[in-house]
């Protein structure tokens, strides 16, 4: 979005109310889990030793990938907004997440954007977004923005 055109309030609602929505069926799960591990190693267990590793990561996890990319959260020029904000870790991103407004509300789609593009390259990356409590802390910011008061009524 640009600087010049600032939509209003109820504009920045109205276009993300869906989005959010759909994200926010996510939340219990995510209370659960945060901090937690949302991925496992299957190494082929009674095959033999020289099977490889394989990640295996958590279907609801998954799921959750999968409706941040219907979102008009994706963005995949996500690296221009961590260099404005100068985001470098999960710490950044936890402080850019807390200190955003409504009007920024496209900053919290890019961090979504980088855990979901990155994790298309290195699948722990999706894990990541878990177990450093940066996707709850996400959506506990736009269930906030968005003043949704319960999501699944």
């Amino acid at each position: 979005m640009q600087d010049s055109l600032r939509l209003s309030r109820e504009e920045i609602i109205i276009c993300y109310k869906d989005d959010v929505t759909g994200l926010l069926k996510f939340l219990p799960w995510l209370e659960k889990t945060s901090g937690g591990e949302a991925s496992g190693i299957y190494s082929g267990e009674g095959i033999g030793e020289s099977s490889m590793p394989v990640p295996v990561y958590d279907s609801t996890l998954l799921s959750f990938i999968k409706e941040i990319r219907s979102t008009d959260f994706m963005n995949r020029n996500y690296v221009y907004t961590f260099s404005r904000y100068r985001i470098k870790t999960a710490k950044d991103e936890l402080r850019v997440i807390e200190a955003c407004s409504l009007q920024e509300i496209s900053v919290l789609g890019d961090i979504l954007s980088k855990y979901v593009l990155r994790g298309d390259v290195r699948g722990a990356v999706w894990s990541e977004g878990v177990s450093n409590g940066v996707y709850l802390a996400l959506l506990l910011k736009l269930k906030d923005l968005m003043e949704i008061k319960n999501p699944l009524a």
